[in-house]
């Protein structure tokens, strides 16, 4: 099950709450392989980038009554993914060859980290960014991001080309990551996660 709407997420959060394993079985299916390829686009080695993703669902399951029904899933998945990321590249920083690694990934002179991002913050400002795309760009990205469509699947239900539909998304991202390019860890996070 690839595309969940907000009902169905809100209830399979309300399951896994009742300590039902299948939501968790659900979710992990859903957004394990965008949180793989994220940490290990950062990290570069696959058995932590695995731990970062066995981890982050180990702990969901943990904290699964703390989970806040009236915010996203999504909100509760990047908080404890972040962190965990986080904690992640500290111990790596300390090795001078990783640092020189992410300085180039970056293009920056510094890696800033912030301790705290703020997933729904962060969600209003692309939300605002989105609204600014060009008509057929917003209609694009919304079926990939919110539908959670294929490449595929878009190009079909619009009559265009598959090609047009990466474009638009890859503008479109272009686009959000060039206004929000300061907080660049969260970011890339979020729209690895969201997108």
């Amino acid at each position: 099950m690839n595309y969940l709407t907000y009902k169905d997420e809100k209830l399979l959060v309300s399951q896994l709450r009742n300590n039902e394993v299948k939501s968790l079985d659900i979710l992990f299916d859903k957004y394990s392989a965008k949180l793989y390829r994220f940490s290990f686009s950062l990290l570069k080695n696959h058995e932590d980038s695995k731990d970062i993703v066995q981890e982050t669902f180990f702990r969901i399951w943990e904290k699964r009554h703390e989970i806040d029904s009236s915010k996203s899933f999504k909100s509760f998945l990047f908080t404890i993914s972040y962190h965990l990321i986080i904690d992640m590249l500290r111990l790596k920083l300390k090795d001078q060859e990783y640092r020189s690694f992410l300085k180039e990934y970056f293009k920056t002179e510094e890696l800033k980290i912030k301790s705290e991002p703020d997933f729904e913050s962060l969600n209003r400002q692309i939300a605002s960014i989105i609204e600014e795309l060009p008509a057929k760009r917003k209609q694009i990205f919304t079926m990939s991001r919110e539908q959670g469509l294929s490449h595929k699947e878009i190009a079909g239900q619009l009559n265009i080309s598959v090609k047009t539909v990466e474009n638009q998304i890859n503008l479109a991202l272009k686009l959000i990551k060039s206004r929000l390019g300061n907080d660049i860890l969260p970011v890339l996070l979020f729209l690895s996660l969201f997108s």
